[in-house]
């Protein structure tokens, strides 16, 4: 591709030779004549000297340095996601349904879907226009679901369950399992039953063999934008708020709420019935015991201020040194009086 055929795509500035060829993108330490790459921070600076790419993605501010061609953007990173985009576009199987998929009379599909094989969808589903749904996904009866829904094989999506628009949902994910309710009675466990659902809003992705439960009465519900990884539990009757991130393995207990814009790292707990305000930052292995106020960062378990965390953590990691030193001085306490007579 031209790289002035490239820049107009992205609708970016360019500065160079737009006859050059582009053979695809590449990460800076690595690219090379043909390829494009993004200078996102001022601490790569020295990559200019030793890359032989073809052109940059950069700020206005860095642009100036850059000796090839390069493409002005306020945001490199995401213009060079878009630019992944355009030379590697996901995969997309062909409209239509597989001939071994087994779909109940009443299901409603709308235009330009894919069903793939050995998929099975329950009486009263409503899907969208534009779905790809890949080969052995179940859809349980009576869920709703948006346009351009993206689904990836062996999901299970269970019964009622209602899904927006342009959500992906990755291998293996299950989506409405009962959520975790039982009630000691005598020698036993009574189980809770758990007749309520999941909502997922627009422009949700979940990650592979990820779980949501269903909530116990109501519903559990996923706002617009949120990105789950892979491995992560999200307990019955939780809300999760707009455009939060959750890295692998995080498990958030039943009826909790979580903020706008909150980043929880990789196996993050939290306790149940806690309520997480906005923008909320967690560090990887964070236990949260309870409530946490707006724009607050934590870390440690239990979870407490994130600047006093790394304090402790390196600490911590001094603490052999510190208690030999300790004990040096007990003994010089103990022997120094008797000198002094």
């Amino acid at each position: 591709m031209k790289l002035r055929e490239l820049a107009l795509k992205l609708g970016l500035e360019l500065r160079g030779d737009g006859e050059t060829e582009i053979s695809g993108p590449a990460p800076i330490e690595v690219a090379a004549e043909g390829n494009i790459t993004f200078l996102g921070h001022p601490k790569y600076v020295g990559w200019l000297e030793r890359s032989s790419a073809a052109c940059f993605i950069a700020p206005p501010d860095l642009a100036s340095r850059v000796r090839s061609a390069v493409l002005i953007s306020e945001q490199p990173y995401l213009d060079f996601a878009r630019t992944l985009e355009i030379f590697f576009p996901p995969y997309r199987p062909a409209p239509g349904i597989a001939r071994f998929a087994e779909i109940s009379s009443d299901v409603k599909i709308g235009s330009g879907a894919s069903i793939g094989a050995f998929t099975v969808i329950g009486s009263g589903v409503v899907i969208g226009a534009r779905a790809t749904i890949h080969p052995h996904v179940t859809i349980y009866p009576g869920t709703r679901i948006g346009d351009d829904f993206l689904c990836h094989s062996n999901v299970s999506v269970r019964e009622n369950i209602e899904i927006g628009n342009r959500v992906t949902i990755h291998n293996g994910a299950v989506i409405g399992a009962d959520g975790f309710g039982f009630v000691p009675h005598k020698d036993g466990l009574i189980k809770t039953p758990q007749v309520g659902n999941v909502v997922i809003e627009d422009e949700v992705e979940i990650g592979a063999n990820a779980t949501i439960d269903r909530a116990t009465v109501g519903s559990t519900v996923i706002r617009k934008g949120v990105k789950l990884d892979n491995l992560v539990h999200i307990g019955h009757n939780c809300e999760i708020g707009d455009y939060s991130r959750f890295a692998a393995q995080v498990g958030i207990a039943g009826s909790v709420k979580i903020g706008r814009w909150c980043e929880f790292g990789g196996q993050t707990g939290c306790a149940d019935n806690v309520k997480v305000g906005d923008r909320v930052r967690a560090a990887g292995k964070t236990g949260i015991p309870g409530n946490v106020p707006d724009g607050m960062t934590i870390g440690g378990y239990p979870a407490i201020d994130g600047y006093r965390w790394k304090k402790m953590s390196v600490i911590a990691a001094k603490l052999p040194e510190i208690v030999q030193r300790l004990r040096t001085v007990e003994r010089r306490l103990e022997i120094e009086p008797a000198k002094s007579r």
